[in-house]
């Protein structure tokens, strides 16, 4: 097995001698799945995404967390065994560091469930990891994972493939997930937990179109001859060639567009009012009720931090902040103290930290105490 990385390393740094070579063709001809692992491995698109991914993550990320994805690379066994060790060759393409990159495309005939375990303490609670469904109208679902986050538009889903334009896709971001895709025009979104994407296989000459629930950030490639849409709920986004982030989730019942750079416009879905045009650094809130928007300067850096890796909180309320780390990982929650709910925090929480790092930050800041009580995750003042 270590052989085998050592080889696949050589190889694609040029330096494999001819004895060699043939030691690596012998392990090549000896399975057709020994070759498809090889080309897979090889591929610079998914080089690319996993370092990219790779890049994402936070560097103390306990390494144990990434070994065991990557031991999950494959579902049959023994592809298992080689992929562990082509991983290695992955590693060392990113200056020695694991590379989370399960490679286990799994076709499913229903989409995927949030995790289903009862805590029974905050131990037990873990982050999310880069998962995703995709499902097309004829109710073909996929199983996505991180090593499946640079495939466009194009993706097989269980063995069915369309070629015509306007076929629309669904890609549904369960909680305890994240996902990010390359659209056919080369736009990429990254969708946060319980986010989902409708979108084409292909966009028509005129115009692209999309339908985002949940949070999304996208980096929208630029074509002037085909405007770009972002529909969330009764609000329509026209992109200018630019990066956003909009948030749409219904318990917050508003919507958030913040703008990165670049410039997008906001109007109502149903083309009733004007138009209200952004500039970078800034955010519009979108009331749902009544349609009336505002508009505020923010740190988008705060806002797109879920992106980066980060949670970032500004003076967020408690509420807020369980509502973000609750879809993060997985976990329902209750206040011993409504009041607690208006309690506001500021500070930073490693997006892949577990569970437990994660709320002695806010312990430590705020006062308050985390247990499990009955599966759920009980917020109380320490004083009681």
């Amino acid at each position: 097995m270590q052989r085998v990385s050592q080889l696949i390393l050589k190889k694609m740094s040029g330096r494999l001698t001819p004895a060699e070579e043939a030691e690596l063709q012998a392990w090549l001809n000896d399975s057709e799945a020994n070759r498809r692992l090889y080309g897979r491995l090889t591929d610079p698109a998914v080089l690319k995404d996993t370092f990219d991914l790779w890049r994402m993550v936070d560097s103390s990320r306990p390494c144990r967390d990434m070994q065991n994805q990557v031991n999950r690379m494959l579902w049959s066994s023994r592809i298992r065994r080689w992929s562990v060790a082509a991983a290695v060759v992955l590693a060392v393409l990113v200056a020695g560091s694991i590379i989370v990159g399960r490679m286990d495309m799994r076709v499913s005939d229903s989409p995927i469930a949030s995790r289903t375990e009862i805590p029974q303490s905050v131990e037990d609670i873990k982050h999310g990891v880069t998962r995703a469904v995709l499902s097309d109208e004829a109710g073909h679902n996929v199983v996505l994972n991180a090593t499946d986050t640079a495939k466009v538009t194009t993706i097989l889903l269980a063995g069915h493939e369309t070629d015509s334009i306007g076929h629309e896709l669904c890609l549904d971001v369960p909680r305890g997930g994240e996902f990010k895709v390359q659209l056919e025009d080369g736009t990429e979104v990254w969708l946060n937990s319980a986010s989902r994407l409708y979108y084409p296989n292909a966009f028509g000459n005129d115009m692209r179109h999309i339908r985002v629930e949940g949070e999304a950030y996208l980096a929208v490639a630029t074509d002037s001859l085909r405007p770009f849409y972002v529909e969330t709920d009764n609000q329509m986004i026209r992109v200018y060639g630019t990066s956003f982030n909009v948030r749409c989730y219904p318990e917050d019942r508003e919507i958030y567009t913040t703008l990165e750079k670049g410039k997008v416009s906001i109007r109502r879905a149903d083309e009733v009012g004007g138009e209200l045009f952004l500039t970078p650094g800034h955010q519009a809130v979108f009331a749902s009720t009544d349609s009336k928007v505002s508009v505020r300067e923010v740190n988008t850096d705060v806002i797109t931090s879920w992106r980066n890796g980060r949670f970032v909180f500004e003076n967020q309320t408690l509420l807020r902040i369980m509502q973000d780390l609750s879809r993060w990982y997985d976990f329902e929650y209750e206040f011993a103290d409504s009041s607690l709910e208006n309690e506001e925090f500021m500070g930073s929480i490693p997006r892949y930290s577990d569970f437990t790092t994660a709320i002695s930050i806010l312990e430590k800041c705020g006062g308050i105490r985390f247990s499990v009580d009955d599966g759920k995750v009980r917020i109380t003042r320490t004083d009681n």
